[in-house]
């Protein structure tokens, strides 16, 4: 093959590559969207704080996409929402954009360095500490003028995010990434497949297998589910 054809070949794999991007972010997108529109597992804590699971769509297509397509989808959805049937304006926008993308894109970033299980494993659960530390800051330093915005007194509303940290904010962000957390490892392998086998994937996945590897995901998915389950209901119980 001459040099031109093999340039020729190149350039129409980057051209298709980018399509087939183009295309899945475009769908996970939607799906997010429609994830937090209609799909809260229980009513939100404290009046104003809800679990949506948006987050582990947006993360599962970054593990297939890469992880500027976290950042692109997290966008996208966040502002959607915002557009549509959001009740909190530009405070709803930055938080939700912020939670996504940090979530999907530091688990798609150890992903890609190292893409196994354990690599996986590793993404995602950092994924969880690192999102949980970064809203709480995010509640510290954004939260209060959102309430002095809505026409609180300032010291009034640092007092209210203080007081409101380690009763609700703390375990309400580190249950949400828990929770998706979870639902990442149900759904990666078996998404991953289904879209390879229509051509929106990586190729040559073949069929989706029950393996030890599997076996493992699914048990810490469970583990991690229940107790994220567990600190939701106690919120809401408790809200």
């Amino acid at each position: 093959m001459s040099i031109e054809k093999k340039r020729a070949a190149k350039n129409k794999n980057r051209i298709g590559l980018s399509t087939q991007r183009m295309v899945g972010i475009a769908i996970f997108s939607a799906l997010a969207f429609i994830i937090a529109l209609v799909c809260n597992p229980i009513p939100p804590v404290a009046g104003f704080l809800s679990f949506d699971v948006k987050d582990s769509i947006i993360t599962v297509a970054s593990f297939i996409y890469g992880p500027i397509s976290a950042v692109i989808i997290s966008f996208i959805a966040a502002f959607i929402e915002f557009l549509t049937f959001s009740t909190t304006g530009w405070y709803g926008l930055v938080m939700n954009f912020v939670s996504s993308a940090v979530f999907s894109l530091t688990a798609s970033l150890i992903y890609s360095r190292k893409r196994s299980f354990g690599g996986s494993l590793i993404g995602i659960y950092s994924a969880v500490v690192v999102t949980t530390s970064v809203m709480l800051l995010m509640n510290v330093l954004v939260t209060p003028w959102y309430l002095v915005y809505i026409g609180m007194p300032y010291e009034v509303a640092r007092g209210t995010v203080a007081d409101y940290l380690p009763k609700y904010l703390l375990p309400f962000n580190f249950a949400k990434t828990l929770l998706n957390s979870s639902i990442v490892m149900f759904l990666y392998k078996p998404l991953s497949v289904a879209l390879s086998s229509i051509g929106l994937g990586a190729k040559s996945l073949g069929r989706f297998k029950w393996s030890k590897k599997t076996a493992i995901a699914a048990s810490v998915a469970a583990v991690a589910l229940a107790a994220s389950m567990g600190i939701m209901i106690y919120l809401w119980l408790k809200g």
